[in-house]
């Protein structure tokens, strides 16, 4: 039996919410592949044709989230703001597209967005660290900082998931703690950068 695209679209989207849902009920590491295949309707197996596993789910959802996040960044983009309000939007807004997904932040980052990770041959992975670092870079060169270096580039990925790392466990308020943070980091990391 022959599967349209229309269908293999809907059975990724239908794997998703499920695998969403399931760790919404039962955290990350208590879910099994087996209790999101049952939820999305189809054989455990099946789900292996869409994921090669848990982690990769969980960097599709983010994927996702980080897609969202720059549509609406590029939406909310003030004319004339400071280079640090807009690289603190920029991350901010990522949090907030991520934010249901903060407790289970320790699978995105071992699996997707750790520099070991990153060299293995995995689209998804790398095309999450391009476009973070894309968009770092657009705001530099539209601020006259023409082709940051790459050391200035891996530098801002550091600072990015050292946040991250962070806000995943950040139990203050509203995860002011991280926000907190992430406006030192970016304090530092441009007085470091515009020298």
């Amino acid at each position: 039996m022959r599967i349209t695209a229309d269908e293999k679209v809907a059975t990724r989207k239908r794997i998703l919410e499920a695998a969403k849902s399931q760790f919404r009920s039962k955290g990350f590491e208590q879910a099994t592949t087996r209790d999101i295949a049952r939820e999305a309707h189809i054989a455990t197996g099946t789900m292996f044709n869409y994921f090669a596993s848990k982690e990769a789910v969980v960097v599709e959802l983010a994927s996702q989230g980080f897609e969202k996040a720059q549509r609406e960044f590029v939406k909310n983009r003030r004319s004339g703001a400071e280079i640090e309000e807009e690289l603190f939007a920029l991350v901010g807004a990522q949090l907030r597209f991520l934010r249901p997904m903060r407790k289970y932040v320790r699978p995105l980052l071992d699996s997707a967005l750790t520099p070991a990770t990153i060299t293995q041959v995995n689209e998804t992975n790398s095309s999450l660290r391009v476009d973070l670092t894309e968009q770092f870079a657009a705001i530099l060169t539209d601020h006259g900082i023409e082709e940051p270096s790459s050391v200035a580039l891996n530098l801002f990925w550091a600072l990015y998931v050292g946040v991250l790392t962070f806000w995943g466990s950040d139990n203050s308020p509203k995860q002011e703690d991280t926000l907190a943070l992430l406006d030192q980091s970016l304090r530092m990391y441009l007085n470091w950068l515009c020298k």
